[in-house]
């Protein structure tokens, strides 16, 4: 089927477009998501982008091109996904390169503005960073994603300075379906953003941003039978599950380009304040006085993003559920971040 009967199929919703929902899998799929919101109209495109489509109940799931390499992408033939909540369209792996060149493109053409033209650079650099993880974690050697990690963070962190009303705009380009990319991306946003919230320099909150970034990294190295088990693990698949920051620590602190405070947080992450945590049970006063910030906005993505076994939970109920978190030597989180956190909060 070609991009235009696609388009002429949707119009006269013959076809029953599925939305974007995170679903593990033991192989990686042939397709990528790309959110409308990093698409440029009136400019040419350089690769096709998919719809994802099940033709009639009960079938197996296909991929229709929607809009084609070299098409000059008309704003009119996003309406109608727009009306149905379609959020994603999908580009085949192997154009991951050009995709990012193209949102390199789209940042370059955005001028600066008010805030709809913030909150579109902001999305812009959303993908570009999802794309830039899933780029590096599939990678041999980490090297240039790191650097164009960092150079994609600073970027960020410009946007986040500017003024109050930009950083508000850091709960509006979350993504709330789970994988590990979108979490890794949105733990990044979310610990920068309150860096910047907090007044800190913008070395600190770049140092911040990139270990939220990578701070999952060993998971890409947990056996795929444990990764992607629908049950219960035991107890010794969830031992294993705990070396994750050891091994991130471990492959970042290979590059002379990660600094060692960041693979140091990347290592901390999931120290508790009562020095129950895992993986050396540090009491609060022997972490970095960051970690105790990395490790609630981690909990938090969790807690407030869907997942396969349950909705997400609401702000409300995720920051109770982390004020009442015990652990077996006393309070999880720190008390005094958490009030921090709030107050971060309520800026959306």
């Amino acid at each position: 089927m070609r991009a235009d009967q696609t388009r002429e199929k949707i119009l006269s919703q013959g076809l029953r477009v599925l939305q974007y929902c995170h679903s593990p899998q033991r192989s990686p799929s042939p397709y990528l998501p790309l959110k409308l919101k990093g698409l440029m109209a009136g400019e040419r495109l350089t690769f096709t982008l998919f719809l994802k489509i099940s033709e009639s109940q009960g079938e197996q799931v296909k991929y229709f091109p929607y809009l084609e390499t070299g098409e000059l992408l008309d704003a009119k033939w996003l309406i109608p996904l727009q009306k149905m909540n379609i959020t994603y369209l999908y580009f085949i792996r192997q154009d991951l390169e050009g995709v990012l060149a193209y949102l390199n493109n789209h940042l370059q053409l955005l001028e600066t503005g008010g805030p709809e033209q913030t909150r579109t650079k902001l999305n812009v650099l959303r993908e570009h960073l999802n794309l830039t993880i899933h780029q590096a974690f599939a990678a041999p050697r980490l090297g240039r994603h790191i650097r164009g990690a960092q150079q994609q963070l600073d970027v960020v962190i410009q946007e986040f300075q500017k003024d109050l009303v930009s950083l508000r705009m850091v709960w509006d380009i979350l993504s709330r379906s789970y994988s590990l990319y979108n979490h890794s991306v949105n733990v990044c946003l979310l610990a920068t953003a309150m860096m910047v919230f907090l007044k800190k320099s913008t070395k600190d909150s770049r140092m911040m941003g990139f270990a939220a970034l990578f701070h999952d990294l060993g998971m890409t190295r947990v056996p795929e039978e444990i990764l992607y088990k629908s049950g219960e693990l035991t107890p010794a698949e969830i031992e294993e599950t705990k070396e994750h920051p050891t091994t991130s620590m471990q492959m970042l602190k290979s590059y002379a380009a990660v600094p060692l405070e960041a693979a140091r947080l990347v290592w901390e992450h999931h120290e508790d304040a009562s020095g129950s945590g895992y993986p050396r049970g540090l009491s609060l006063m022997k972490q970095h006085p960051w970690t105790r910030i990395l490790r609630l906005i981690d909990a938090y993505d969790a807690l407030t993003t869907y997942r396969l076994h349950r909705p997400p939970l609401t702000p409300f109920a995720a920051l109770k559920h982390l004020q009442e978190q015990e652990g077996a030597k006393g309070p999880v989180f720190d008390p005094l971040v958490l009030k921090t956190f709030i107050r971060f909060l309520a800026l959306s």
